[in-house]
């Protein structure tokens, strides 16, 4: 299915250096990725390829969960796998915050740095989440200690894109962030593992990948209209025919197919590079992705589980999806308000405080949106030139995003196949539907990326009956 296979490892590099918008003459630490039966015994040699040491100091990164493979518990296998092979292994155990939930904050990736010492290797075996924690501990110790020091991820789901990434998400005032981090040295998929793994972490990863439906169009709009200068088509190109193969495969994925699950894989690890590559999120993180956020803010507020992410995301993508076909069918930029279209700082700052006091009465949130928003607001209003010349070739600017937004029709199907939640309220923990009413409306409000939301909001879009006509098919009307 895939045209670029990450598990071809140098042959792969050198296929997609030669396309257009890779990073030319930047290094990628990331030369291994392994998807195989039976990687977890090869642990070891894959250690040693990225120059890990059996003298050398390796510390563990998991959490308390414990994981199955096969009729086996996956850590102590690991743990012991690599103590056979001459390691002496150090457990680092990330525990829970007062929420019982382990997030990927400053303070558990500030437990995990304090942990690490010259000339160690780290091996994180978990969830994105630990995932996230093990790297940015890494990346923080590199850069207060001047030296690098060895990074495997063992892949425990396939769940999220975190594995191939050099970023990490970052809780920062209540708010996520995306920092600057670094790449691991190797990826380590073993399918057993990936294959027993919950599965609603598989449907999740699925859900995840969804986001391609409309974030390359997110991404493409922003760039025409002069507010993101980074697009490229690598990434669009990275994916593929993503959308056609997903469908195809979700089936073996809902059975948890040992082949599906390293096919599965490699799309995800796709995903990270995607991303890593444009040294942004925004290739697979547009709309979608802050109407997530903003229900796992309304979540985190209150002291909540978080709904998966993939699964959010995943319905979050559909519903955006049909939000782009009708405006697509629909907008007409000749009935554009001016007045309304380039707002000033004191009313959309008033909005923001208004729109997350809700959820946040100390106004913290608010203001920590304020201070990434502010950034779009003012970029809007010093391009206005050029988003007129875009609304002049408005018939041509569409049929490209048509060309790059998914049809609704697809994503629902994908997610049927693969046995994803229909609706907000079937998400674990259920989401209200005022809930996912408010974070469609204020999404675009969270941070200084340009999404459809934004274009919704400057050109006087009803919103709120937008909303209704967007959730048709999510509440069985169509």
């Amino acid at each position: 299915m895939l045209k670029f296979d990450p598990g071809r490892e140098d042959a792969f590099w050198a296929d997609i250096e030669r396309l257009p918008g890779y990073p030319r003459g930047e290094e990628i630490r990331l030369r291994r990725m392994l998807f195989a039966e039976d990687a977890v015994h090869r642990l070891p040699e894959v250690l040693r390829s990225v120059e890990a040491l059996e003298q050398d100091p390796l510390q563990v990164v998991m959490d308390g969960v414990p994981m199955r493979r096969g009729l086996e518990d996956l850590k102590p296998l690991v743990q012991s796998i690599l103590q056979a092979s001459g390691w002496a292994v150090e457990a680092i155990i990330v525990e829970p915050d007062a929420s019982g939930h382990v997030h990927t904050d400053l303070e558990q990736i500030g437990r995990v740095q304090a942990r690490l010492v010259p000339g160690c290797a780290v091996v994180a075996v978990g969830s994105g989440t630990i995932t996230d924690i093990a790297k940015h501990a890494c990346h923080q110790f590199e850069q207060a200690a001047g030296e690098s020091i060895p990074f495997v991820a063992y892949q425990t789901a396939n769940s999220v894109s975190a594995y191939t990434s050099n970023m990490a998400p970052i809780f920062v005032r209540g708010v996520k962030r995306t920092q600057p981090s670094r790449y691991p040295d190797a990826l380590v998929c073993d399918l057993e593992t990936l294959r027993d793994a919950p599965f609603t972490m598989t449907a999740a990863g699925v859900g995840d990948l969804l986001a391609a439906g409309v974030s390359f169009a997110d991404w493409y709009l922003a760039f025409r209209l002069g507010m993101d200068d980074s697009y490229t088509p690598l990434a669009e190109t990275l994916m593929g025919s993503l959308g056609e193969d997903m469908l195809d495969l979700a089936p073996a994925v809902r059975r948890m197919d040992l082949e599906a699950m390293g096919t599965l894989a490699r799309w995800i690890a796709l995903a990270g590079l995607a991303m890593s590559l444009a040294h942004a999120t925004t290739p697979l993180s547009g709309f979608e992705h802050v109407v997530s956020h903003v229900l796992d803010m309304q979540a985190d507020s209150t002291g909540r589980s978080l709904a998966t992410h993939g699964a959010q995301v995943a319905l979050a993508s559909a519903l955006a999806s049909s939000a782009y076909a009708i405006l697509l069918g629909e907008f007409d930029p000749s009935t554009i308000d001016p007045a309304r279209c380039f707002p000033d700082d004191a009313t959309m700052h008033r909005r923001i405080l208004t729109a997350f006091s809700a959820i946040d009465p100390t106004g913290q949130a608010a203001e920590e949106c304020w201070s990434d928003y502010s950034h779009k607001l003012q970029a809007w209003r010093a391009h206005r030139d050029e988003i007129r010349r875009q609304w002049a070739a408005w018939p041509e600017l569409r049929a490209a995003l048509q060309a790059r937004a998914w049809p609704a029709s697809r994503l629902w199907a994908i997610l049927r196949a693969v046995g994803l939640p229909q609706n907000f309220g079937a998400l674990t923990p259920p989401v209200h539907t005022s809930e996912a009413r408010y974070a469609f409306l204020n999404a675009n409000l969270i941070r200084r990326r340009f999404t459809l939301g934004d274009l919704l909001q400057f050109s006087g879009w009803d919103t709120e009956a937008l909303w209704e006509q967007a959730t048709c098919e999510m509440r069985g009307e169509l």
